[in-house]
């Protein structure tokens, strides 16, 4: 009956945390095409660093968003994707995450679910699926579980 309470109370907090975040404006710091200037999020320093054009298992458009995630937190860091909230855009409308690609996509998803201890980095690569191949997507990046709605951008142009 412990277990429930404690369970139930923890839920309740989770509950009225998105509620308070939701309700906050976001702050955004458009890094813009080509800087590779690190970011803090949170207790995390990360870089949209770059991306790459390439193709899934069925032979459909993937663009493949790197990212240099960096633990200045005191205590050891989570994995980036435990720690950050990453989203793709084209044209408004959010991409899915691709899992597998290509073998000639050289993916390697691995580094996502890697910890990293304080002052140390690590590359994180993501797949999206794409809309299309010829607009532009906007990559954005917040701490997942925090009360600071900052957001880090970059728009990357994809066109063939």
């Amino acid at each position: 009956m412990k277990k429930i309470s404690l369970l139930f109370a923890a839920l309740l907090i989770l509950v009225f945390g998105v509620f308070a975040l939701a309700s906050g404006e976001k702050e955004s710091a458009d890094q813009g095409s080509g800087t590779a200037d690190p970011s803090n999020v949170g207790d995390y320093s990360v870089i949209i660093d770059s991306c790459r054009l390439a193709k899934d298992y069925e032979g459909k458009d993937i663009v493949i968003v790197k990212y240099n995630f960096t633990n200045v937190e005191d205590d050891d860091a989570a994995a980036f994707y435990l720690t950050f909230e990453d989203a793709v855009y084209q044209n408004g409308v959010g991409l899915n995450e691709s899992y597998v690609a290509a073998e000639s996509a050289k993916y390697d998803a691995s580094a996502q679910t890697k910890a990293i201890k304080k002052g140390a980095s690590i590359d994180v690569e993501v797949a999206y699926e794409l809309n299309d191949n010829k607009t532009d997507i906007i990559v954005e990046v917040s701490e997942l579980m925090s009360f600071d709605d900052k957001t880090i951008t970059k728009t990357f142009s994809i066109s063939k």
